[in-house]
């Protein structure tokens, strides 16, 4: 009986003193010893006891990795075992990635008065579908196609320029852009600049520009100036003093006699204020 009770037990001790003894062991420095005490044997019986204490230093600077092995984690690192397989992120719970409220105070000036930084920060892109039905109102015909070797038309541009412009591909669930980026703003440009000479013809004429069911030309036919009602029009709010003085000195850069460079600032100015206003400028 007392064979077969040591038959039993014998296994169970071999393996404890083989635990006691891997957590003695210091896996990052093999040639160090552990703060584990010697084993020694006691207890009835004569069977063999070990008393072992688990270091901390041993544990709390090694990480586990996928193949089983312990690897050093230096301490108040971004993270808590490798870059692989943890999530980056701050150990420090001071560090919340909050601004200093000074350099916040810097950011601001730089970008100057409220009303300036609320554009900045609110201003988007106009939508695809509402650019179209702005220049349809203003007298741009979407459907106009060029031919030979012309350059295309401002619905040319708009049609062709969806990718550039962030339209929505729901095939591969993306929604539209509501942000401007270098390409989009360029080939907004490029619209304005070719939906200009359309604008100027037949703003006089369309309805979304008619006050008491009469409009203006965007041009005055004997001072050649820019006129306040429909300069009003193409921006989408009233006319400043300011706008007004911007508008006819641009036209003033024509050279003078030459009408074929006054068209050619007309269609300039009137496509950079058509610019102007849909980027928040």
């Amino acid at each position: 009986m007392k064979l077969s009770i040591m038959n039993w037990a014998t296994p169970t001790l071999v393996v404890a003193t083989a635990l006691a003894l891997s957590a003695c062991a210091d896996p990052v420095h093999p040639s160090a010893t552990g703060d584990c005490s010697t084993a020694t044997s006691g207890g009835s019986g004569g069977s063999p006891s070990a008393t072992t204490t688990a270091s901390s230093s041993a544990a709390s600077s090694s990480a586990s990795t996928g193949t089983g092995m312990t690897e050093a984690v230096t301490p108040g690192g971004l993270t808590t075992g490798k870059d692989g397989n943890t999530f980056d992120h701050f150990n420090d719970p001071g560090a919340s990635g909050t601004k200093d409220p000074f350099e916040i105070l810097k950011e601001r000036a730089e970008e100057g008065p409220p009303e300036v930084r609320t554009r900045l920060h609110s201003c988007t892109k106009i939508p695809y579908a509402s650019l179209g039905d702005f220049l349809t109102s203003r007298g741009v015909n979407l459907g106009a196609t060029s031919s030979g070797s012309a350059p295309k038309t401002a619905g040319e541009l708009y049609k062709s320029g969806t990718d550039a412009l962030g339209v929505a591909r729901f095939d591969a669930r993306e929604g539209e852009t509501y942000f401007h980026t270098t390409a989009g703003a360029t080939k907004l440009f490029d619209i304005f600049v070719q939906a200009a000479p359309e604008i100027i013809a037949s703003i006089q004429n369309v309805d979304a520009c008619k006050i008491n069911g009469t409009a203006k030309p965007m041009f005055d036919a004997t001072t050649g100036a820019c006129v306040y009602e429909s300069l009003s029009c193409i921006m989408g709010r009233p006319a400043t003093d300011d706008d007004l003085t911007l508008c006819n000195l641009m036209l003033a850069q024509a050279a003078k006699g030459d009408a074929n460079d006054l068209t050619i600032k007309r269609n300039i100015t009137v496509a950079a204020f058509l610019s102007a206003a849909n980027t928040c400028e």
